[in-house]
């Protein structure tokens, strides 16, 4: 069996908790604060991303604040974030949306003079009011080029499922995407509607050995979220199945799986990446740049021969993280 314990990031990030003992607002200067707003910071994904806007605000000469709730809390996320721009003294605001209960947030923080950047989650410009631009990759091109490489995987035959972390915009074209390209490519493979099956991860391997139990015909699992590489890895092995695995992400225990074969592949989103671009796009505002609406970034498919380059990444994550608790 899998252990779990490895999944998760052992030593916590110090966050910045805006709803309380907050000094008032600067007047007469301006402010080089920076804000990254994100729901379950805690999460190993999400502490990669907090990690790479604080190297870029150090580079750029910024302070950089991590607002967020512990858990999915969207309400609390928002209202630390709301409390912060009625501070004064934000400069830019990056939002890790997904979700429009964000949306009034982004315009509050436009009609207050903050720019807004959104990094990860793609919508079409003017979506959402007060959003000046996104940093991603192109969901529909990974999510493509993953419906073809597992389809070749298992030779166009078998059942398919896919699972989702939630029913979000960016997870629900990936879906949509996928299954679309595996049926116009592979016509004698079956693809199950997705389940949604969360972030916690006992109960979403739960939920996906149930599924894997259910489908004896099943060849192969796509998970649109980094924690479905741990789910789906460990119902593959209850099962004793060969199955064909691709879930989302480099940590370094998903590059783990895919090294040790509990899992094929990993789609390699430019969280690194797309998190440090959303600081320097948000510099480029406020010197009263004009920048691009979609910041385009690439976003691999890591199998067991591509895995050097992003376990040197990951080194430079951790030695970030050594260092903030030193």
């Amino acid at each position: 069996m899998i252990s779990r314990r490895s999944f998760i990031i052992a030593t916590p990030i110090p966050f910045a908790f805006l709803s309380c003992g907050c000094r008032p607002a600067s007047t007469g200067k301006r402010s080089k604060k920076l804000c990254w707003v994100q729901a379950l910071k805690g999460h190993p994904v999400h502490q990669l991303t907090q990690i790479a806007f604080k190297d870029a605000c150090r580079e750029l000469g910024y302070q950089a604040l991590i607002i967020g709730s512990d858990g999915p809390d969207l309400v609390a996320t928002i209202s630390f974030a709301e409390q912060a721009i009625a501070l004064g003294d934000i400069a830019g605001m990056a939002v890790w949306t997904g979700n429009p209960a964000f949306n009034a947030l982004i315009e509050t923080a436009s009609l207050a003079h903050i720019p807004v950047i959104l990094p990860h989650f793609p919508v079409a410009e003017g979506a959402i009011p007060g959003a000046s631009g996104v940093v991603a990759c192109d969901p529909a091109l990974y999510a493509r080029e993953a419906a073809i490489k597992l389809g070749e995987r298992v030779r166009g035959e078998g059942n398919v499922a896919i699972t989702q972390g939630s029913f979000n915009t960016t997870e629900n074209q990936v879906a949509e995407t996928f299954t679309r390209v595996l049926k116009q490519r592979f016509p004698r493979i079956k693809v199950a509607p997705p389940i949604e099956e969360g972030f916690d991860p006992p109960a979403a391997v739960a939920k996906i050995a149930a599924l894997v139990r259910s489908n004896p015909r099943l060849v192969a699992g796509f998970s649109t979220t980094g924690g479905g590489a741990l789910a789906w890895a460990e119902a593959r092995a209850e099962s004793r199945r060969d199955l064909v695995v691709v879930a989302m992400d480099y940590t370094r225990f998903n590059l783990d799986l895919v090294k040790h074969g509990d899992i094929y592949a990993v789609i390699g989103q430019p969280l690194w990446e797309e998190s440090r671009e959303a600081a320097f796009l948000l510099d480029r505002l406020i010197q009263g740049q004009k920048i691009p609406w979609w910041t385009k970034a690439p976003a691999p498919f890591i199998t067991k021969h591509d895995l050097s380059p992003h376990y040197a990444r990951l080194e430079k994550v951790e030695s970030a993280l050594r260092g903030e608790h030193k």
